[in-house]
């Protein structure tokens, strides 16, 4: 039975991070680790043209040589995308030495960690992992879903930013926050949003909040 995995969104802005390999398997992976803000390292004999381009424009920093385990210090997170099951079980066994999280593209038998596939809606991130089983599917998955998630659940998600000060002030309790907002959620106020009626929606929030007010004051 598979191991059972914690899923996770790491925060990697400004922190060191290793890159394995320079081929055309490495290219999304550099893209997305230099998008969430990594100062990223790539260890490489050779690199494709759009990671030497990420060099050139001072992007990312490269190492033209062969993985060695000193590679590995000071980093937070590292990706292999080499083939040679060897090196990346020698790479899998300094990173655990390090504890160090290592994603291995296409060999789950040497990773800690899995690489998702990804579907965002800034700054909503929806992440589909099969734990190595099937990327595939995993990807399958993702395009599903982007085919039904709205467009504006990114604009939800900033509007509903601005509420929440506000609501948390109100209810400083964790537990009554979370039923005041699954309640608005279940009455439908997400969909008027999305749908246009952005005053409709947020007349939801306030009568919600004047129904909270009305019933503190019976209470007192």
């Amino acid at each position: 039975m598979p191991e059972p995995l914690f899923p996770l969104f790491l925060q990697l802005s400004n922190r060191p991070c290793l890159l394995i390999g320079g081929g055309k398997g490495a290219v999304e992976k550099g893209n997305r680790l230099l998008v969430a803000g990594a100062s990223l390292t790539v260890v490489a004999p050779r690199l494709e043209t759009a990671l030497q381009s990420q060099v050139d424009a001072g992007k990312m920093t490269w190492r033209p040589e062969k993985f060695r385990a000193e590679h590995l210090d000071d980093i937070w997170f590292a990706v292999s995308t080499l083939k040679e099951a060897e090196v990346n079980r020698h790479i899998h066994a300094e990173a655990n030495r390090r504890c160090l999280f290592l994603n291995v593209v296409d060999q789950p038998d040497f990773c800690t960690c899995h690489w998702p596939a990804i579907l965002e809606r800034p700054p909503v991130t929806i992440a589909f992992s099969t734990g190595g089983a099937s990327p595939a599917l995993a990807s399958y998955l993702r395009r599903r879903m982007e085919r039904v998630l709205p467009d504006a659940v990114g604009d939800l998600a900033h509007w509903l930013s601005r509420w929440r000060p506000r609501v948390q002030s109100m209810l400083p309790d964790l537990a009554s926050r979370g039923r005041f907002w699954h309640t608005l959620f279940d009455r439908g106020m997400a969909e008027r949003f999305l749908s246009g009626d952005v005053a409709g929606a947020e007349s939801m929030i306030q009568r919600a909040m004047d129904e909270q007010t009305e019933a503190k004051g019976m209470q007192q």
